[in-house]
């Protein structure tokens, strides 16, 4: 897996301080994310990551987490502030050498990682097919595409983040983040613990969700509290600080 920043060279060009801050707040984001789905950090090229897997699943779940924290962390920072990174993801045999890795399926996914775009996962078919069946979420197919330096041309698909999707309720109806919290809390309230969570499980998905300390102390959330699904979810938006 390759992650970039986006836009790093021309910041550093306009504010070059801020631009250093950014790019060691970006790596200690993404440092406390890879252990958590066995990622080994091979090495960083300036503002850029390789890091290997175990599995394509990792390294997906991985890049989604990372995108997902990023989009979080955003929506709260001014435009000069904002950290968005392309991520690239590709399976291939490797040379490890030296403490670094070479090969075929490097080259590769530092290819793809440039097709990303700002906020944005690119993977090969061999990731694909890989995946699809195992991740929540779906895959757009981009048009066949030749890569620098690559012989044939590949067919790559960029992953569709769930806050991209768009949450839709009743009847085909959209609802933004807060419209949707409020729905579940109805629910909620109405004992239809179902329609609260399955509302509940896509909301923590997103970076406009409820929080976990919202959901652990809102008395508006007590009828679900004993329903395991509830818990489930409220664990999963636990701060890393506070977990053991």
């Amino acid at each position: 897996m390759f992650t970039d920043m986006v836009g790093y060279s021309a910041l550093s060009q306009r504010d070059d301080k801020l631009a250093l801050e950014l790019l060691e707040e970006h790596r200690q984001l993404l440092r406390e994310i890879f252990p958590r789905f066995n990622g080994t950090e091979i090495k960083t090229i300036g503002d850029a990551f390789l890091i290997e897997f175990q599995s394509a699943l990792e390294a997906a779940q991985c890049a989604i987490e990372i995108q997902r924290t990023l989009a979080k962390r955003n929506h709260d920072v001014t435009a000069e502030r904002r950290i968005e990174l392309k991520i690239g993801i590709h399976i291939g045999d490797v040379v490890h050498r030296g403490g670094d890795v070479y090969g075929d399926g490097v080259n590769i996914a530092s290819r793809i990682e440039q097709l990303a775009g700002a906020g944005g996962i690119c993977v090969s078919m061999d990731v694909e097919r890989q995946i699809r069946n195992a991740l929540e979420t779906r895959f757009e197919k981009l048009a066949p595409t030749e890569l620098k330096n690559i012989s044939v041309p590949m067919d790559l698909f960029r992953i569709v983040l769930p806050w991209e999707q768009g949450a839709k309720a009743d009847g085909g109806v959209k609802f933004g983040p807060v419209a949707l919290t409020r729905l579940a809390m109805a629910y909620a309230w109405l004992g239809e613990n179902d329609a609260a969570i399955e509302r509940l499980a896509y909301l923590a998905k997103i970076p406009s969700g409820p929080d976990y300390g919202q959901l652990k102390f809102d008395p508006a959330w007590a009828a679900l509290r004993g329903d395991a699904r509830f818990v489930k979810i409220v664990d999963r938006l636990q701060p890393l600080s506070g977990r053991r």
